[in-house]
């Protein structure tokens, strides 16, 4: 069929032909161009969301991470503070003497003074040193020393505080007093794998003139 031919269709013929013909070019140009443009148009708007996905993580992770690392300084800094009020081991023996000291200014008599096994507390930053006290004298001397205890530089704590046997004598009561005093050492640096006795050699003071 040539173009004469074409000429010479009728009106309906041409009209089909002619729909005929643009329907093969929009097929073409759907199944050609529009659908491959669409799917890597698709593709490629997967790939910016899930790259401004990651953009946004990645900000609030940086985010945390100023957050972390202002939160570490903090950490650092009541740290440093914390360790100020911890002796070194070498200074431990002074701090325990001069607990020991103010006890007698206070006006208590010291019965008993037993350091404890040293223990490295679960972080494996400090040395927890118990000991074990016994003295007797008023409620008043008791409370003096421990609030003498208490102003300290250094952390000393007073647990299972035990009060009993109450005595009259000289015109004032004394009372049996049992209590643990605790304080912490620094651990040094290169003796943390050390065996506690190793590292302290215990000492056991029955009374106050084993000092």
């Amino acid at each position: 069929m040539n173009l004469k031919d074409l000429g010479n269709l009728p009106r309906s013929q041409k009209i089909i032909l002619l729909a005929l013909i643009f329907i093969v070019l929009i097929g073409g140009f759907v199944y050609f161009i529009f659908l491959p443009g669409k799917a890597e148009f698709d593709a490629l708007k997967t790939s910016v969301n899930e790259l401004n996905q990651k953009i946004n993580t990645n900000e609030v992770k940086l985010r945390r991470l100023e957050e972390l690392k202002v939160e570490n300084m903090q950490l650092q800094s009541q740290l440093a503070m914390l360790q100020a009020q911890l002796p070194m081991e070498q200074e431990v023996s002074s701090l325990l003497k001069q607990v020991s000291d103010l006890s007698i200014e206070s006006g208590l008599e010291v019965k008993l003074w037993k350091p404890g096994a040293r223990k490295k507390d679960s972080s494996g930053m400090y040395l927890e040193i118990p000991v074990d006290v016994e003295v007797s004298g008023g409620y008043h001397s008791l409370a003096s020393f421990f609030d003498r205890i208490s102003k300290l530089p250094r952390i000393v704590n007073i647990t299972n505080l035990n009060m009993d046997g109450a005595k009259v004598s000289g015109g004032g009561t004394s009372i049996q007093n049992k209590f643990v005093a605790t304080t912490f050492s620094a651990v040094i640096e290169g003796t943390e794998d050390l065996p506690d006795s190793k590292k302290v050699k215990k000492k056991e003071k029955e009374s106050p003139e084993a000092r």
